[in-house]
């Protein structure tokens, strides 16, 4: 797990964002991710994923794979 990926953002190409806010070991083996994607000028959803799948899914916008996380 990298703690490096708390506070990182990415803006896509139309405005939209994801940020990532925080990230909570659960058990020995469970980290979850919580993040906010906000479309255009709306309120931000807060969601919260396992973090390797959110590095499967999104990892690729912030530059790490499962090699490098």
């Amino acid at each position: 797990m990298d703690h490096e990926l708390i506070g990182k953002s990415y803006v896509f190409e139309d405005g939209n964002s994801i940020k990532v806010t925080q990230m909570k070991q659960r058990d020995e083996d469970k980290v979850l991710v919580t993040y906010e994607i906000q479309s255009g000028p709306g309120i931000p959803r807060r969601l919260v994923m396992e973090y390797p799948e959110f590095i499967g899914t999104f990892g690729h916008l912030f530059k790490y794979n499962e090699k490098n996380s």
